[in-house]
């Protein structure tokens, strides 16, 4: 040491050491958030998903039971309680299109108009035992045993990315329920 002191770099030298350990840092943050993120996000997806098609089960699991009743009664009028706004002129004019409606409007905006993602079929037999037997494609008339199916395929909220994984492009989701219809007068037929 010849009396100079410590070594020091010139000031250009400390600049550009000052800007690299930077660097250095953000650059190691970024890579954390990298491995952080992708996991996260994942599962958020992941959690949106499952959610939005178990709500969806659970809206058509309640819209067969109101459709059901409905049906049983035997009725082709919609209850005012249950149009609430809708125009007289987009209300459905049949007991078998009523249903339908009814399952749509009862799930509470999950489920989409596109009739290809939705589907309601009514078959009827005369009695219980009966039901090993040819059934009517109808929502059957006064006391007649009725099995309703409702099948819908409910896309994925994030798209191609959960297509990617789960192989299509939406869950499809099928709840069926049986009741006997209640006795009433069959003047407009066996509901077609």
């Amino acid at each position: 040491m010849n009396g100079e002191g410590p070594h020091r770099p010139p000031p250009r030298g400390r600049l550009l050491f000052r800007v690299r350990r930077s660097l250095d840092r953000r650059g190691a943050t970024a890579t954390e958030f990298a491995l952080v993120a992708i996991p996260f996000f994942t599962t958020i997806i992941i959690l949106m998903e499952t959610c939005w098609q178990l709500a969806t089960g659970a809206a058509l699991d309640h819209a067969s039971l109101k459709a059901s009743r409905f049906g049983a009664t035997g009725s082709s009028e919609m209850p005012s309680w249950q149009r609430r706004d809708t125009p007289e002129d987009e209300l459905p004019a049949t007991r078998a299109d009523a249903i339908k409606w009814l399952v749509r409007q009862s799930t509470g905006g999950l489920i989409r108009s596109d009739p290809s993602l939705l589907r309601v079929t009514t078959r009827s037999f005369r009695s219980l035992g009966g039901m090993a037997g040819t059934p009517d494609e109808t929502a059957g008339g006064s006391d007649a045993i009725v099995e309703y199916t409702i099948r819908y395929t409910q896309p994925f909220i994030s798209g191609g990315l959960a297509a990617s994984f789960w192989g299509g492009t939406g869950i499809t989701h099928e709840t069926t329920i049986v009741v006997r219809n209640e006795p009433f007068e069959n003047a407009g037929g066996t509901g077609g």
